[in-house]
């Protein structure tokens, strides 16, 4: 009969007879930080996304707001003169049946005019609809002399831009703040599941 070096004798209670017990099964390790890491991740690629489509919307919300403020003053079409800002975009505006037909010269310094293709409702003066025929962006404070023909009367209408402005920043920023947070997120959860494994 051949000797097994590896069989002991045991006890009734299941332990080696002349021997030390076997040691318990050690719990398995809990990893800890899988969940930070999963959000933090998630939340990155949110915030990638938001940096693109958050500023557009905050914009665009920013602009309907602008123009829904917008306060018609009348304006002589022979030589009407109003105060610009560099900080305002303004619309001179002819009634609605007269738009298509008006044509004007502007007298100013550094001024960006473009003629409106489509027609923008700017609101009404004693009940008369005016609609947009030039949008006048000025790069100074100054006074600007309009002179017009095909409209009977004339308008003009002033939109802020600080508030688009504020806006658009506010748009940028949020998206780059909660970035940050999932990146330290990401961070932290990748440190605690190095840590715990």
């Amino acid at each position: 009969m051949s000797y097994d070096p590896y069989s002991q004798p045991y006890s009734q209670q299941g332990q080696p007879a002349g021997g030390m017990p076997y040691p318990a099964p050690q719990p398995r390790r809990k990893r800890r930080g899988l969940k930070r890491l999963i959000f933090g991740i998630l939340g990155i690629i949110a915030n990638a996304i938001g940096l693109f489509v958050l500023p557009f919307i905050a914009v665009l919300g920013g602009a309907v707001v602008g123009l829904m403020g917008m306060t018609p003053a009348p304006l002589s079409p022979d030589g009407g003169t109003f105060e610009t800002s560099a900080a305002s975009i303004y619309y001179i505006a002819a009634p609605a049946d007269e738009a298509s037909s008006t044509t004007c010269e502007f007298d100013g310094q550094n001024l960006d005019i473009d003629h409106e293709d489509s027609a923008l409702s700017v609101g009404e003066i004693d009940g008369v609809e005016y609609e947009s025929v030039y949008m006048v962006i000025s790069l100074q404070n100054q006074q600007v002399t309009v002179h017009c023909e095909g409209a009977t009367t004339l308008a003009v209408a002033e939109v802020g831009v600080v508030g688009m402005l504020i806006s658009t920043g506010v748009g940028v920023i949020i998206p780059i703040v909660l970035g940050l947070l999932a990146l330290i997120l990401t961070i932290w959860g990748i440190i605690a599941l190095v840590r715990s494994s």
